[in-house]
């Protein structure tokens, strides 16, 4: 059974320090060598936190990345300027990183792509044609959304090297530029179903105020940020019902490329747990961590799979800084 509570999210923050505390306290314990009884409390704590370290830190650094036969990218482009939302304008300089990187051919054989900006003004806007073009892909899918004051279409896209034979859209129920959608690809007589989402952002912000005191300024944003993730919470546990019951009735293995904006402590990375394996957990090394602006130090892009699934490597692309979250890839054989 899963707790689901605002205020739990909230303390899921803080499970980084409490990781950290329990395995100080365990070594402490050890070096003073107290007796058998003094040593029982630091070593429950230790046993009941294997969990959520194996969730912090993968330590697959003997797995085997050879003999991969699909790869597949996820991305949260942050409408390729992550400051569009405040300035309305484009980032000439984040397209040019990400359309270098497309040109290396270091591709994946899919690429799904969330807040996903395709502009109808200048040609280095044009991320479609762009993308296509550059990356060597042959098939695109997506659900755009017109938006009058980006002057573009927003939404999530996915870029394929296979054509797909069933798509579909899925409709989460809060916002049009939220929604994700499914394709059916088959692949060397494989059926997988790519899944592309984005769920309701914490949209986490750290506001810098020169007319107030620091003081007031901390309890300011402390309130702000307090009020997000109690908001977000209760929209994202909506859109994880859809969610669930989707996934549960696919005929397909399933690969979910998702920008969940959640922890991987909270009750919604405990819910796809509960559906599918997540790649970083099994074929990932480190943190991983995604996000690169505050907090800094949260992985909430993810990959999760069908069990029946082989994930071979799972990477967080630090190398492509195009946006304020990276991209993760993870490298699947397909049994």
């Amino acid at each position: 059974m899963i707790l689901s509570s605002w205020w739990l999210e909230l303390l899921s923050f803080f499970m980084p320090v409490i990781l950290v505390a329990v395995i100080i306290n365990f070594v402490l314990a050890l070096l003073l060598r107290p007796g058998l009884l003094h040593l029982l409390l630091p070593t429950v704590a230790l046993l009941l936190s294997l969990k959520p370290m194996q969730e912090t830190f993968a330590f697959n650094f003997l797995r085997d990345p050879s003999g991969v036969d699909l790869r597949v990218m996820s991305f949260n482009a942050a409408l390729f300027n992550p400051y569009r939302p405040s300035t309305l304008e484009s980032d000439s300089v984040l397209y040019s990183s990400f359309y270098a990187f497309l040109r290396t051919g270091d591709v994946p054989d899919i690429l799904c792509i969330q807040e996903f900006y395709h502009g109808h003004g200048s040609d280095d806007e044009m991320a479609v044609d762009s993308i296509i073009r550059l990356g060597g892909f042959n098939y695109f899918y997506t659900n755009p959304v017109f938006n009058d004051d980006y002057a573009g279409t927003i939404g999530v896209a996915t870029f394929s090297k296979f054509p797909a034979f069933s798509s579909g859209r899925l409709d989460l129920g809060y916002k049009e530029s939220y929604n994700g959608h499914w394709n059916d690809f088959a692949i060397d007589g494989d059926t997988i179903r790519v899944v592309n989402l984005q769920l309701r952002s914490m949209s986490i912000r750290w506001k810098q105020s020169d007319s107030t005191s620091a003081f007031s300024n901390v309890l300011s944003n402390l309130r702000d940020i307090h009020d997000r993730l109690r908001w977000g919470h209760e929209v994202r546990n909506r859109e994880m019902s859809i969610v669930e019951e989707f996934l549960s009735t696919s005929p397909h293995r399933v690969i979910l490329c998702a920008d969940i904006n959640a922890l991987p402590y909270s009750d919604t990375y405990q819910r796809l747990k509960q559906i599918f394996r997540n790649a970083h957990e099994e074929a990932g090394r480190g943190f991983g961590f995604t996000y690169h602006h505050f907090p800094w130090f949260i992985r909430i892009d993810n990959q999760f799979h069908s069990p029946e699934l082989d994930v071979r490597y799972s990477t967080t692309r630090k190398d492509i800084d195009v946006s304020d979250h990276y991209p993760i890839e993870a490298g699947y054989r397909l049994k």
